[in-house]
């Protein structure tokens, strides 16, 4: 039987991602200098480089990170600049694994926790499955905190989790992507590498169902700077021993998740208008609001007027496949925004053409 996870569905998680959704829509419909699009990308990939490894243990600064990366020559421990780049490298191949939508797979996460582990474990510690039993322990007493499930039961656990993963289409992807961060590290399928690797796994459930904010984020840095809430909040859903509680109610976990992610996608938001606001003085204040206020469908009917002067009625409903009394409605509630015009008389004679404030906007 496939993994289910237990949960409830909380009104403080429901606020979380009302955050995570507004902040979404208003950060992908903004427009910034694509140079500084790759500046944001560059830093958010180094934070979550320096960050999941810190947690772990890494000693090089934000700022040796950023040097490392840049190809600098940073004085430091090996094993630490060798952490950072695995890490940073795993990055890179979650992003091509997206472009390409290859499925989550026991092997994919092998590859995943094989880069991770790149030149600091051998044989099979590396992108293999334990054979031995490993613990969490406290990083202050090191004293075991949680025992994860015997070896010989990850092979059939870690086929339930991605069995769940890959059929699941039901959840929240926010949602799907706590609990696979918080089963991956639960079950602890490896000896060593598993926080990084859940952080990574995590990250690259965000990024294949379009939660990527354009990949200007870091969730590591929100962990590192609660790193006892972000752990005491597992460690609560686990217990001690995991088979004393196999499948635990993890809205506890879920919801620290969803309020991390919906400080840091505001946070982002709030980077994104200040940066569109200073680099963008073509776009005026009024311009900025008509932009956090557009819908995907009003993004593709805006993209349509950029090649077309007008839009009746039939080709709305070829556009987003509808029914003509579904299209009626969304032409008047654009009309009654401001989006769009009215123009001739009757039903066959109307058609309907862009505002002149949104023609600014689309530079037409």
């Amino acid at each position: 039987m496939d993994y289910q996870p237990h949960y409830r569905t909380t009104a403080s998680m429901i606020r979380c991602l009302g955050k995570i959704e507004a902040s979404r829509e208003i950060v992908e419909n903004l427009d910034i200098p694509l140079d500084l699009e790759r500046e944001f990308r560059r830093d958010a990939s180094a934070k979550m480089s320096h960050y999941s490894t810190k947690i772990e243990g890494n000693r090089l600064t934000l700022k040796q990170t950023k040097e490392l990366l840049a190809g600098k020559e940073v004085f430091a421990r090996d094993i630490d600049k060798r952490e950072v780049i695995n890490y940073y490298d795993c990055l890179e191949f979650i992003q091509q694994i997206c472009k390409t939508r290859r499925p989550l797979t026991e092997k994919l996460i092998k590859e995943i926790h094989s880069i991770i582990q790149k030149g600091i474990l051998k044989g099979k510690l590396r992108g293999e499955y334990r054979e031995a039993q490993n613990a969490i322990y406290d990083s202050r007493t090191r004293k075991p905190v949680y025992f994860p499930p015997e070896a010989k039961d990850v092979p059939r656990l870690m086929k339930s989790f991605v069995n769940w993963f890959n059929h699941d289409h039901e959840t929240h992807p926010i949602l799907k992507a706590g609990v696979a961060h918080y089963q991956f590290v639960t079950v602890h399928p490896f000896m060593d590498g598993n926080g990084r690797t859940a952080r990574a796994l995590a990250t690259l459930a965000l990024y294949r169902e379009k939660y990527d904010l354009k990949r200007f984020y870091s969730l590591e840095e929100y962990y590192d700077e609660d790193l006892l809430g972000y752990y005491d909040s597992l460690h609560q859903c686990q217990g001690v021993h995991y088979y004393h509680n196999p499948n635990p109610d993890i809205t506890l976990w879920l919801e620290y998740f969803l309020k991390g992610a919906a400080v840091v996608f505001e946070e982002v938001k709030e980077k994104t208008l200040v940066a569109a606001k200073k680099h963008l003085p073509s776009k005026s204040k009024k311009d900025i609001e008509l932009l956090q206020k557009i819908g995907p469908r009003e993004k593709r009917v805006l993209a349509y007027f950029q090649k077309n002067l007008q839009l009746r009625t039939q080709k709305l409903c070829a556009l987003f496949h509808i029914k003509e009394r579904a299209a009626r409605d969304l032409l008047a509630k654009w009309i009654g925004q401001g989006m769009i015009e009215k123009q001739g008389s009757g039903k066959r004679d109307s058609y309907y053409v862009l505002s002149a404030d949104f023609r600014r906007l689309i530079g037409s």
